[in-house]
């Protein structure tokens, strides 16, 4: 019996879902550090924040190997803009208007719409294997 290796070992979907969740976090994490790097420890900061957003961009394009580009980046995006302004409120002392709080509200909308508008792979290689491949240049 062949053991599978690392490459051959099918994953869920979930456990893309998941990697781009963890790719949020370590966006939201590494722009906070960019931050309150500017005020104690610059030098370090700065290099917490690149160590963050490289493993955010890690994250992310594991995620894009099963979940299509748009949904990923729209979930990215909207997800992370969403974290950091709740950060920046609540552990920066910035301010949330009304204005910001409906831009929010619509990146949020305009995410999931990017989300239940897009056919999710599966279905469109169901179709492609039903047509005989028909309608491919």
């Amino acid at each position: 019996m062949r053991m599978q290796t690392h490459d051959e070992v099918p994953m869920s979907t979930t456990y893309y879902w998941l990697c781009l969740l963890a790719s949020i976090v370590f966006e939201v994490a590494g722009t906070s550090v960019m931050k309150l790097s500017q005020e104690t420890w610059p030098l370090l900061g700065m290099g917490c924040m690149y160590l963050l957003l490289g493993l955010s961009y890690f994250f992310l394009a594991r995620a894009v190997m099963k979940l299509p580009v748009g949904v990923a980046y729209a979930f990215w995006e909207g997800l992370g803009l969403t974290l950091i302004t709740i950060v920046s409120v609540t552990l920066l002392d910035e301010r949330l208007d009304a204005m910001r709080l409906a831009a929010l509200g619509m990146v949020l909308a305009g995410t999931l719409l990017v989300h239940h508008g897009t056919a999710h792979g599966r279905d469109d290689e169901e179709a492609e294997a039903a047509s005989g491949g028909e309608g491919r240049i």
